[in-house]
């Protein structure tokens, strides 16, 4: 690219000279393409005027200014374009003949301005404004790699500042290969952390086994010792089926700490063990495998364990680097076996 004349893979830019005036009018005295310019098509005078500040802008500087974009082959006259300089930066601008809209030419021409301001400038940034209702410019400039970084309100308008900074595009993919990254080490993870998690509790109630076994067959009794139950005092329940049998569903709903759910029980070894099935909806689906057994101390003692089971799919299972279940869950089961404790040995 030399001085006064930019080229793209369609057209040739080339500065405004003196002679070029009735060229000009053909552009600015279009109503449609000088709305965001003027607002309104302009006299032959207007025009001729407007133009005169080009040559004039055009003197002070071989490459900035104001240029004619001209179809490469024919010289048939496209548009207009501005390089200027903004308080280092360079500006760029753009203006379409009417009858060639919808033909990609302004984000070629946008293209071609940033290289050139890039590569024959030097500009560290190249920018541009545009009127925040021109959407088609707003395209434009964002599929030639532009971004709106602020709004700006002035007297007749307010208009959005775009930029196209290399060093903003090397963070940008700097940033891009660092999420990949960050992703890649989370799959990977994902392979050599295990997926099953458990999580077991006990504790020694002073109450014949048999008198303790039954109440805990009880799906329905959970509720009175269960600490999510106390969570939310205003939690819904249905049941579906015949407590103390296979299949017997307890469906519950409560606020956000409890969320939804439903426990099914699954087993009943008598006198042994319960087992159960735990169907969580809401905030997050999950299924866990829940029991309860029953081994006697003594003959008036009785010890109770409470667990749960569970497997969490790749590549999910990484997050179990960062639950603590032992603390999360662990907890709650063992301030539910306290409640359990505590009701049982107060009954007479």
């Amino acid at each position: 690219m030399s001085a006064r004349q930019i080229h793209t893979s369609r057209f040739v830019l080339e500065k405004v000279v003196d002679g070029e005036q009735g060229q000009y009018y053909e552009l600015s005295n279009n109503e449609k393409v000088m709305k965001f310019v003027t607002g309104y098509a302009l006299s032959r005078e207007e025009s001729d005027d407007m133009f005169s500040d080009f040559l004039m802008e055009n003197q002070l500087h071989d490459d900035l200014g104001r240029y004619f974009i001209r179809e490469r082959d024919t010289r048939a006259l496209i548009g207009v374009a501005k390089l200027d300089q903004v308080e280092g930066d360079i500006e760029i601008g753009y203006r379409i003949r009417e009858e060639q809209w919808g033909k990609g030419i302004a984000t070629e021409i946008a293209q071609g301005l940033i290289l050139f301001a890039r590569e024959h400038l030097k500009a560290k940034q190249v920018i541009a404004f545009v009127n925040i209702e021109n959407a088609a410019s707003i395209r434009v400039l964002e599929k030639a790699g532009m971004v709106c970084v602020e709004t700006i309100e002035d007297i007749d308008e307010v208009k959005y500042k775009f930029i196209y900074s290399h060093q903003t595009k090397k963070s940008m993919k700097t940033i891009l290969y660092l999420i990949l990254g960050l992703i890649a080490i989370f799959l990977a993870a994902g392979l050599v952390v295990h997926k099953d998690y458990s999580v077991e509790k006990e504790i020694i109630i002073n109450k014949p086994k048999a008198e303790v076994f039954a109440y805990l067959e009880s799906l329905e009794n959970q509720n009175n010792w269960s600490t999510w139950a106390k969570k939310d005092p205003n939690m819904k329940h249905s049941f579906t089926g015949t407590d103390r049998t296979v299949g017997f569903t307890h469906h519950w709903q409560g606020n956000d700490e409890v969320g939804e759910g439903e426990q099914e029980i699954k087993k009943i070894i008598p006198g042994e063990r319960i087992d159960t099935e735990l169907r969580f909806l809401k905030p997050f689906e999950a299924t866990n495998d829940a029991y309860m057994i029953t081994e006697s101390v003594d003959a008036n003692q009785t010890k109770v364990k409470w667990g749960f089971t569970g497997t969490m799919p790749y590549p999910m299972n990484v997050m179990l680097l960062f639950m603590d279940m032992e603390k999360s869950v662990g907890n709650d089961f063992s301030q539910g076996l306290k409640n359990l404790k505590g009701i049982l040995e107060h009954q007479p």
